[in-house]
C-alpha cells in the first residue's frame, strides 16, 4: 500500500475523524470532512483499518469554514477537533455518530435517531475547563498527546471563565491541573487544584474565588472559602462541588433535563429512580413532575451536593453506595428510571434489578455512545427494547455529544 494516497471520504467516525476506503481498508483521517477529495499520508497501518495525516484537500466540503482559533489544528490545542465544520454539519455528524455506534456496537439494524439538539451558543459555553502547566503558565493538551499548549485566549470558554483563567494563569513545580468553574448566575469562582504528592500550596489571591486541593484520592481539602458554587439550570438552583463532575455548558444541560424528562414520559403519580444521580440535576428537575424520585450515586461530594440542592423537598430519597450494590437490597416498586452510567457502563445486573422493580420506561444517559451501544446487550437481557435516541450538543466545536436514549419493557 502506497505510504501517500488521494482519498474520497465517505463518512465520520466516533473520534472525529472522516473516512474513506483504500485497498480494502478503512482509513481515517483528522481535520477532513465527508465528502472531500483529500490527499493524505498513512501514519498507521493496521490489517483492515489505518489513520493517515491530512497533507491536502483537494475537494473541500460545502461544510468546510475557516477556524476561529488560532491554536486548532493538528500540531496545536487538542481540546476542539471542528473548529473547521460548519454548525448545522457538526449536529448532523453527531446524529450519523450516534447511529452508526448503534448499529455497528449495538447491534440494531435501523435505530430511530431523532434530530440532535442543540443550543443557539455555539462559542463562548463552557464555565468549567482543566487546564496543565505550561513552563511557569497554563495551558491545554496538544492534540494526541500529554504535551501542554500555552494559550492566552480560548474562543468557547464563556468570558466570565476567561477572565478568571487570564487571573490564575501561573503554574509552579509540583502542579498538576487546575480546574476552573465560573457560575454563569451568581459569578462565583472556584480552582480545584491537583498536585504532585498531594501537597498543599501557599495560595494567596486578591479577588473573590474559592480554590480546594483534589487529592489522589478523590478527598478534597478547602484551601480558600467553601469549595462549591451554586449554579441556576433552567430555573433550578444547583450546589457543585469540587472533586464531583460538573456540567460545564449550562444552557445545553438545560436542554438535556427537559430532553430526559419528555422523552422519558414523566407526570404525577409516577416513581422514579435516578441512578448514577451526580448532583441531581435530574433528580432535582423530575421531582417537580413525579410523586417520587429516588437517587443512587456513589461519589460522596455529588450526593452531598444533591442532599442540599434537594433539600426543600420531600418526595426525594437518596441512596449512598455503587449503584448496583444499592439497587439490589431496593425492595419498594417504580415506575420509570434514569440512568448516567460511567464510560464503563452500567454495572453488574443494575438493568436486571431495575426490571425487577417494576421500571418500564428507562432513559439511558450516555457520555460515550459507544458505552451505550455496547450495554444494549445487557438491556436486551432484561427485556428491553430499544425506542429512540438523540444526541444532545453538549460541546459544540468538538465530536463530544450526550446521547439520550429511551428502551421500554
Amino acid at each position: 500500500m502506497k505510504n501517500t494516497l488521494d482519498l474520497k471520504l465517505t463518512g465520520v467516525a466516533h473520534g472525529g475523524e472522516a473516512l474513506g476506503k483504500a485497498d480494502g481498508r478503512t482509513i481515517f483521517v483528522a481535520y477532513a470532512l465527508p465528502g472531500e477529495r483529500v490527499r493524505v499520508e498513512l501514519t498507521e497501518v493496521h490489517k483492515r483499518w489505518a489513520r493517515a495525516r491530512l497533507l491536502d484537500v483537494l475537494e473541500p466540503s460545502p461544510n468546510r469554514i475557516a477556524p476561529a482559533c488560532p491554536h486548532f489544528g493538528p500540531e496545536g490545542c487538542g481540546g476542539c477537533q471542528w473548529q473547521h465544520i460548519a454548525r448545522d454539519a457538526q449536529t448532523d455528524y453527531k446524529a450519523r455518530i450516534l447511529r452508526d455506534q448503534l448499529q455497528r456496537l449495538g447491534g440494531l439494524k435501523k435505530p430511530r435517531i431523532l434530530p440532535t439538539r442543540a443550543t443557539d451558543e455555539p462559542w463562548r459555553y463552557r464555565s468549567q475547563m482543566v487546564f496543565y502547566p505550561a513552563g511557569e503558565v497554563l495551558g491545554l493538551r496538544k492534540t494526541g498527546s500529554y504535551d501542554v499548549l500555552p494559550i492566552d485566549a480560548c474562543p468557547i470558554l464563556h468570558p466570565d471563565l476567561e477572565a478568571l483563567f487570564q487571573d490564575f494563569n501561573v503554574a509552579w513545580d509540583g502542579l498538576r491541573s487546575v480546574d476552573l468553574a465560573v457560575s454563569r448566575s451568581t459569578g462565583e469562582k472556584l480552582a480545584a487544584l491537583r498536585t504532585r504528592g498531594d501537597e498543599s500550596p501557599m495560595i494567596e489571591v486578591d479577588f473573590p474565588v474559592s480554590i480546594a486541593l483534589e487529592r489522589s484520592d478523590g478527598s478534597v481539602e478547602p484551601l480558600v472559602g467553601e469549595p462549591w458554587y451554586f449554579e441556576t439550570i433552567a430555573g433550578r438552583t444547583y450546589r457543585f462541588s469540587a472533586g464531583a463532575r460538573r456540567p460545564f455548558n449550562i444552557p445545553a444541560t438545560a436542554i438535556l433535563i427537559e430532553t430526559v424528562g419528555e422523552l422519558l414520559g414523566v407526570g404525577p403519580g409516577y416513581a422514579v429512580m435516578d441512578v448514577y444521580a451526580g448532583q441531581g440535576l435530574f433528580t432535582l428537575a423530575l421531582a417537580e413532575r413525579v410523586s417520587l424520585v429516588i437517587g443512587v450515586e456513589e461519589n460522596p461530594y455529588a450526593i452531598e451536593d444533591a442532599a442540599f440542592s434537594c433539600g426543600h423537598l420531600d418526595n426525594v430519597v437518596l441512596h449512598e453506595g455503587p449503584p448496583a450494590k444499592v439497587l439490589r437490597k431496593l425492595k419498594d416498586p417504580i415506575d420509570l428510571a434514569v440512568v448516567t452510567p460511567p464510560e464503563t457502563g452500567l454495572g453488574h445486573r443494575v438493568a436486571q434489578n431495575l426490571a425487577r422493580l417494576g421500571t418500564r420506561r428507562l432513559a439511558y444517559v450516555a457520555h460515550n455512545p459507544a458505552t451505550l451501544a455496547r450495554d444494549i446487550e445487557q438491556m436486551r437481557a432484561a427485556n428491553y427494547r430499544f425506542v429512540e435516541a438523540v444526541a444532545v450538543d453538549i460541546a459544540p466545536q468538538t465530536y463530544y455529544f450526550t446521547t439520550v436514549a429511551i428502551f421500554a419493557r
